[in-house]
């Protein structure tokens, strides 16, 4: 889609050169030839609005201060190109009015086209982080939303059995009835939150590896053990290959055991059902993990879309969670100076492969 730009100049031959430059350039270009005029179409949301300073009427700071007050146009795209007002304190002043830059001519066809682009890709970016950001708080409040619906359900069960029993007892099986189902729904926001506050020390590279020497295989068995239930009722045969001799590298074993923990737990998820085997492997200079399944499988291009943020190969019933088990492994792994890959066919399986140097890695 063609983005919009607004051409505001009092000047008719300025105006028409100018916008010949655009429209050759591909552009979209509504006119406008004084103050008034601007402050109108703007309310049509073009995508820029290229500003002259000097206009017959209202003058170009004071049409970008309005545009500014405006609920409907201060988050417009401004940038005055002036011929007259070409001094520093011209500058400053358009720049203080809140134009987002200030341009003067001479200024050569390609010049002014490459700085419209460089505006325009900066918009996309700060739209795209705003896109995201909304994406991120309804799956987050989705998620949430869920054990907080189960808890509550829960709790008013327990209130209900008290109302309706005679005297200050309560029988011990009605309440674990209860209490039990609401604790798991608990633990299950903690483990949301957790992942949640994963992510933000992630992005923010706040993330502290507290590394030891581990052995990978023990830490390996031991997830695998945890996520036995979980692997039963998925319907997933969970089998282990480890080396039988200590696989020992410098690592945070907490966070590698979340990488198998997600990488796992996205296993069952997408599995179909079927075997999945877990693979330990030592190498002289390296040591591997490897999760591998037989279920439904990954498409090209989706491979390398699924370690963002947010993301799944495929939406299907029983899919929940947020999206970032996949982001946050790879990059737990990019902090121990380690790969995360996958090789995957539709209809095939999946199998991730982690591979973990040996030596001592600083501190994310």
């Amino acid at each position: 889609m063609r983005a919009t730009i607004l051409n505001v100049n009092d000047a008719p031959a300025v105006l028409y050169l100018t916008g010949r430059i655009l429209t050759n350039a591909g552009y979209h270009v509504v006119g406008a030839t004084s103050g008034t005029e601007a402050l109108r179409l703007a309310s049509g949301r073009p995508d820029l609005v290229l500003l002259d300073v000097h206009l017959p009427d209202v003058d170009g700071y004071e049409v970008c201060r309005r545009l500014r007050e405006q609920e409907e146009t201060r988050d417009l795209l401004i940038a005055h190109l002036s011929a007259v007002s070409v001094r520093r304190e011209d500058r400053l002043r358009g720049l203080a009015q809140g134009a987002d830059a200030y341009w003067t001519t001479p200024l050569g066809d390609d010049e002014l086209l490459a700085n419209i682009e460089a505006l325009l890709r900066l918009q996309a970016r700060a739209q795209a982080a705003v896109q995201l950001r909304d994406e991120f708080l309804a799956i987050a409040a989705h998620e949430l939303r869920t054990p907080l619906t189960a808890l509550r359900l829960n709790l008013e069960r327990v209130l209900h059995h008290l109302a309706r029993t005679r005297g200050d007892t309560v029988s011990r099986k009605t309440v674990e009835a209860s209490t039990a189902p609401a604790l798991r729904q608990l633990v299950r926001m903690q483990e949301l939150l957790d992942t949640l506050l994963d992510v933000s020390r992630v992005g923010h590279r706040r993330m502290r590896l507290h590394l030891e020497m581990m052995d990978l295989a023990e830490a390996a068995r031991d997830v695998a053990q945890r996520l036995a239930m979980q692997a039963r009722a998925a319907g997933v045969a969970l089998t282990l290959a480890l080396p039988e001799r200590p696989a020992l590298l410098a690592g945070d074993r907490l966070r590698l055991e979340q990488v198998i923990s997600n990488l796992l737990t996205n296993a069952f998820r997408y599995g179909d059902g079927k075997p999945v085997r877990l693979m330990v492997e030592d190498h002289p200079d390296v040591l591997r993990i490897r999760v591998r399944d037989q279920g439904i499988g990954i498409a090209e291009q989706d491979l390398a879309r699924i370690f963002n943020r947010f993301e799944r190969a495929v939406t299907t019933a029983g899919t929940d969670g947020l999206g970032l088990g996949l982001y946050i492994a790879r990059e737990i792994v990019a902090a121990h100076e380690g790969t995360l890959t996958v090789e995957s066919q539709p209809g095939e399986g999946s199998t991730f492969q982690v591979t973990l140097p040996r030596h001592r890695v600083e501190a994310y």
